[in-house]
């Protein structure tokens, strides 16, 4: 049986957050990024459903990234009405790491309605390959944007640039300046902090803007601001290898449903690995006929489906995703994988999903959580934003999701021997500094013990103090 938390309306009792994003993928990475650092996060779709009276985080989706500026600034002045009515203060506004979507318009929206003096801008996130050096933004190395041209191309009049190196007196006063948008470089976590911090610090409210990367460094130091949470809330904290043994703790093991909607080369690359990797099959809808879908699926059998988002109405593909209608009712699969914001949002109006409760992150990048209200009820879902995570990520998560510790196409069958674990599977965990700390050891285990891990398979032990 899932987790769940007591419901009340409104959720009032305790210090709450807000966070806004534009699209669903954007909201639950954000949601994740708080969730590892033991806050209990939901991200709330149906705004008519009841709220967790536990919630510490509640984030909010507009679906604002391809609306007009005008109809952007009204959903998000709702977005905060909303909130406030609740009362529930807005921290946080999600921006695309790329610079989709009607930032300028979003961010000076929210700085207004909430009543914020002024907006710290910076949509780097190192982890995922995202930084700002001099005003650039850098997308895996090459150049994504020059920021100020960009936002000025939103109709942003007056900013105020801060820049690399990152200095927190610097931030400082120019978050005290006449400006009240503040542009900020980043390239690493580092610098990150010295943003989060400057802004908590600030004799004024100062609105924080970026992706999930300030997002997650603004979480870590509320964090340790906020009294110790029971130890089940922080049991699914960062770090891939415990987030994996978690979720295989709470996802009963079975096929997975992976729909994807992203044309995004990253999200190709990544299904592509994971039909070479993995027993799967294919179901397209792109070609206008309607899924066939397996009436026995057996537990090693994952379910892609391409979905032909901005090809097909949203109508038309809901009406063919029926079909699939048996697989969730009858819980066939252990869980579902989303890639990409509008394939998220087109899948939970599908299954009229209320709410969904975040755990953490599978792995890097991809958030997860149980579904909250209608046909999925229960359900554990996966979601990965389109160009997020290496070649190996929903493979990965699939594995977790499966019970499998490595994954067939390097020779390894869960619970078996494997001859050699390639460089790639390597445990990492999810805060690079920590590597340092530990160190991989070699430890023979017989078949079935430690979830399947194979045999040699390398395991991290923290080192022994001096």
């Amino acid at each position: 049986m899932k987790p769940t938390l007591p419901v009340s309306q409104p959720a009032t009792s305790r210090q709450c957050w807000g966070v806004i994003a534009d699209d669903l993928t954007g909201a639950t990475d954000t949601a994740a990024a708080f969730a590892v650092h033991g806050f209990a996060t939901v991200v709330v779709l149906n705004r008519r459903a009841r709220l967790p009276h536990a919630a510490e985080v509640i984030v909010l989706t507009t679906d604002s990234r391809h609306d007009s500026p005008r109809v952007a600034r009204r959903k998000v002045r709702r977005a905060c009405a909303w909130l406030r009515a609740r009362g529930v203060r807005v921290l946080y506004k999600k921006m695309d790491s790329t610079l989709h979507g009607n930032i300028v318009a979003e961010v000076e929206a929210i700085r207004d309605a909430a009543g914020f003096a002024c907006a710290l801008v910076c949509p780097a996130n190192p982890a995922q390959g995202r930084i700002v050096r001099r005003g650039v933004l850098f997308v895996r190395g090459k150049k994504a944007a020059e920021l100020p041209a960009h936002f000025a191309a939103q109709g942003l009049r007056d900013a105020t640039a801060v820049r690399s190196p990152v200095r927190a007196g610097e931030v400082s006063a120019a978050i005290c300046s006449e400006s009240r948008f503040v542009i900020a470089d980043a390239v690493s976590r580092r610098d990150l902090a010295r943003l989060a911090r400057a802004a908590l610090n600030a004799p004024a409210s100062v609105l924080l803007a970026g992706s999930a990367g300030l997002a997650g460094t603004l979480a870590e130091l509320l964090a340790r601001k906020k009294a110790p949470s029971p130890p089940q809330s922080r049991r699914h904290l960062r770090g891939s290898t415990e987030a994996e043994r978690v979720a295989r703790r709470t996802i009963p093991a079975g096929p997975v449903l992976v729909l994807s909607g992203s044309r995004n080369p990253v999200t190709e690359r990544q299904l592509e690995v994971l039909l070479r990797a993995d027993r799967a099959r294919l179901l397209a809808l792109e070609d206008g006929g309607r899924p066939v879908i397996p009436t026995q699926p057996t537990g090693t059998e994952s379910l892609i489906v391409r979905l032909p988002i901005h090809q097909r109405s949203e109508t038309e593909i809901q009406c063919r995703l029926t079909d699939l209608n048996p697989l969730l009712r009858e819980r066939r699969v252990s869980g579902l994988l989303l890639t990409g914001g509008d394939t998220a949002l087109l899948v939970a109006r599908w299954l009229r999903i209320s709410s969904i409760t975040i755990r953490g992150e599978i792995v890097p990048g991809l958030a997860w959580g149980h579904i909250v209200g209608g046909l999925a009820d229960g359900l554990a879902v996966c979601t990965k934003p389109g160009g997020f995570g290496d070649e190996r990520s929903i493979a990965r998560a699939v594995a977790v999701f499966k019970g499998n510790a490595i994954l067939r196409k390097h020779g390894a069958q869960p619970g078996g021997v494997s001859k050699a674990v390639p460089k790639q599977l390597e445990p990492r965990t999810r805060l690079e500094t920590s590597v340092r700390r530990m160190r991989p050891r070699k430890i023979p285990c017989k078949q079935g013990d430690r979830g399947g891990t194979p045999l040699n398979a390398f395991v991290w032990q923290r080192r022994p103090r001096a």
